[in-house]
């Protein structure tokens, strides 16, 4: 991307302090950490607090090898601690115990970096559930798709970045359960952003490999998706060789997309689905915002005029670029990862997903798309459906001709131990599932493969086992194998569930066959304007049958129908988008 520019980075130059110690990578002791330097690093600290002009302040400590041996950082934590009392204090061995020191730094970074913000704003909440008679602890869903109280997420943030998308991911794996569906692409698109993911035979995936721009990579356990700037609000713009191009850029809530009335100029994706009739102006979020469809008409076609486009036609090109940019994040999970998108069905939801699913799933080639009850809410019922969810790691780098099954055992009997204690103080009473697993690769590789542990004891057998599966998963990842190379085992990873209640969905009550409240001239695809009918989602129920093309629209989104297309109502009220 030559148009690429750096990110800033979270912490100025000048205020990453250095110490005087060392551990080596075994975790002995080359140079100790001595009070003289202690209190050189406690007076750099206080001059760099004093910058601060009474800014928010945390402090980050990382230390290499500090995953080996945490010692010096606990020492510093407690010093500084001491020092400057009420200040966060995030340490990498806590927040990150992983081996690569530039990952684990940039974490620990952005742990304290939202430390103060977090912390205020669940004082904040809380007391404002307090004055209203809910006074029992409460939980946040972390970007691995568990649960954590709220105290404990204020201590630390970095685990909860990705927190909202987990929930509509949970939930996408819910809606195509309920349909007797184990394989999903979920798909959330917003205001600003398009979130995607894969569940796999019912199974969600997660990595540790996120970065929040690119060089500020993130190294906390979270649910495997792809996130992009393709929502409502995002900009239609020409480039330097003329071509168009839909977003990252976002108009945002302020001024918001042009028909939002607010001084927005921009064309927007929002913009092109009222000028293509997708979107009703009366009946927005349910009539609480009315459209202006003549600033729309004026923001589409100005960029047009450019293009020497109509208007209808800018705004046709305006939705497909970002159909197709959507479609091609899913065939980036999907089809370059050896799975076949038309094994698929596309979980529709967020404001604007159900309005764009229909085509992008013809596009992909999914077998249909799933539209949640209440698109707009799917990932806050997400939360509610999440479980308790625990990770511990343990870096420690072993080669497969020198394994020590009973160490190794060892240890992992200790890690679900300590995640099954953090779980029974998060209030969990029952038996929590516990999951292992093992980052691999080839001597000489500087990335691994995540390969499940068996269940029970690790023995000589398990650890060949998984020696096996590694190279038969490298074999079907990449394509071939090395026989007879050395494998390191570098991480060691433990997740401890607890499984907690769940919501039931209530049946939607049969209804007289549904009507159409009014038609409107609607584009929804290449063929032009289509009379078209226009139903409420209310009006819907399991004996409906509606083709296309057809709106539907309700309080929190609109489902756009295409030629073709027939939308059915399961009796949990979940709508099911086919082909004729």
């Amino acid at each position: 991307d030559l148009n690429w520019e750096r990110p800033l980075p979270l912490v100025r130059r000048r205020d990453c302090l250095g110490v005087r110690e060392r551990a080596g990578y075994r975790g002995e002791v080359l140079e100790p950490l001595t009070p003289a330097a202690l209190a050189d690093l406690g007076r750099a600290v206080r001059a760099s607090l004093a910058r601060g002009n009474g800014q928010d302040q945390a402090i980050a400590v990382n230390f290499l090898f500090a995953y080996v041996r945490p010692e010096h950082e606990r020492t510093v934590r407690d010093y500084l601690a001491g020092e400057f009392p009420g200040i966060p204090i995030s340490v990498s061995h806590e927040v990150a115990p992983i081996w690569r020191e530039y990952d684990r730094a940039s974490t620990t970074i952005a742990d304290a970096y939202v430390r103060p913000l977090m912390g205020r704003f669940i004082q904040t909440l809380d007391a404002g559930l307090r004055q209203r008679g809910l006074g029992h602890p409460w939980a946040v869903i972390k970007s691995n798709g568990g649960h954590m109280l709220a105290s404990a997420a204020a201590e630390r943030p970095v685990h909860t970045v990705l927190s909202g998308l987990s929930g509509g991911i949970i939930a996408g794996k819910f809606y195509g359960e309920t349909v007797d569906d184990r394989n999903v692409i979920t798909f959330d698109m917003g205001g600003t952003s398009t979130d995607v993911a894969v569940v796999v035979d019912g199974g969600i995936g997660y990595s540790t490999a996120w970065e929040i721009e690119f060089g500020l990579p993130i190294a906390a356990p979270f649910i495997d998706m792809t996130t992009m700037g393709a929502g409502g609000g995002s900009i239609a713009w020409i480039n330097k060789g003329g071509m168009l191009q839909v977003g990252p850029q976002s108009a945002g809530a302020e001024p918001g997309p042009a028909c939002y009335g607010k001084g927005g100029t921009d064309a927007t994706v929002t913009d092109a689905n009222v000028v293509l009739g997708r979107l009703n102006p009366q009946n927005f979020l349910g009539g609480e915002i009315e459209l202006d469809p003549v600033q729309a008409q004026a923001a589409v076609a100005a960029l047009g005029r450019r293009l020497n486009l109509d208007v209808a036609a800018t705004a046709r090109a305006i939705i497909d670029i970002a159909n197709e940019n959507i479609a091609e994040a899913m065939r980036l999970l999907t089809v370059r990862r050896g799975l076949d998108p038309r094994r698929f069905s596309l979980v529709a939801f967020g404001g604007a997903g159900p309005l764009h699913a229909s085509a992008i799933a013809k596009t992909i080639g999914a077998r249909r798309v799933i539209i949640p009850p209440h698109p707009g809410l799917c990932s806050a019922f997400g939360t509610l459906l999440a479980d308790m969810r625990v990770d511990k790691t343990w870096t420690h780098i072993l080669r497969s001709d020198d394994l020590h099954a009973a160490a190794i055992d060892a240890r992992l009997r200790e890690l679900v131990h300590e995640a099954a204690a953090d779980l029974r103080q998060e209030g969990f009473a029952g038996e929590p599932i516990v999951q292992r697993s093992v980052n691999m690769r080839y001597l000489g590789q500087n990335y691994e493969e995540q390969i499940p542990i068996p269940a029970g004891p690790v023995s000589d057998d398990a650890l060949r086992q998984v020696l096996a599966a590694f190279e038969d998963h490298y074999e079907r990842t990449y394509g071939y194998r090395i026989p007879g190379e050395t494998i390191e085992l570098v991480q060691f990873n433990v997740t401890v569930i607890g499984i907690t209640a769940k919501p039931v969905l209530q049946p939607v009550p049969e209804r007289a066959p549904a009507r159409p409240r009014t038609r409107r001239p609607v584009s929804v695809d290449a063929g032009g304007f289509f009379d078209v009918p226009i139903f409420h989602r209310d009006d819907l129920s399991p004996t409906d049958v509606l083709a296309g093309p057809a709106v539907i629209e309700e309080l929190d989104s609109t489902t756009v129908l295409e030629p073709g297309q027939r939308l059915t109502v399961t009796p949990l009220g979940v709508g099911m988008v086919e082909w004729t």
